[in-house]
């Protein structure tokens, strides 16, 4: 299946191959590479996809961060367009950290910011506090304290 990556688009979901949403005529491919899959989730300011990099032997797995700002004034597409790349330079300098997917790529197409990330499979953040009540013992806090004193 692909998946229309059009937030505005009623009906998403479209045969493998087609290039183009059946339904909204959105391009199905970003960057002529990036194939959406399925919705992992959704929020106020973006989605987030399964993926694959048809680019790359093998059609290997992603995640694609879609943040659309929600206004269409200049200076908020320009505070946003700072913030998306402040994040990608932070991503990009934590490298290969064990418990944060790697920065495959990120770009911007018609004032909608994308995050390409590496792909693992198993339980969501959600999950894992759920389950467990806690997160792996502060790792979070000493990942972000690094990658904001990288910045």
């Amino acid at each position: 299946m692909s998946y229309c990556t059009n937030l505005d688009c009623p009906k998403p979901k479209n045969p493998p191959r087609v290039t183009h949403c059946q339904t909204c005529g959105s391009k199905l491919t970003l960057r002529d590479r990036y194939r959406a899959l399925r919705a992992l989730g959704r929020g106020g300011f973006g989605a987030t996809f399964l993926a694959r990099d048809e680019s790359l032997p093998g059609h290997p797995p992603c995640v694609i961060k879609q943040l659309r700002p929600s206004a269409d004034a200049q200076h908020i597409l320009d505070m946003a367009r700072d913030l998306f790349q402040r994040e990608a330079k932070i991503l990009g300098k934590i490298g290969n950290h064990p418990q944060l997917p790697r920065l495959l790529d990120y770009f911007e197409t018609n004032n909608e910011f994308y995050l390409v990330q590496e792909f693992i499979n198993g339980k969501t953040l959600q999950q894992e506090v759920k389950q467990g009540g806690t997160v792996y013992g502060g790792w979070g806090a000493a990942v972000f304290e690094r990658g904001a004193a990288a910045d």
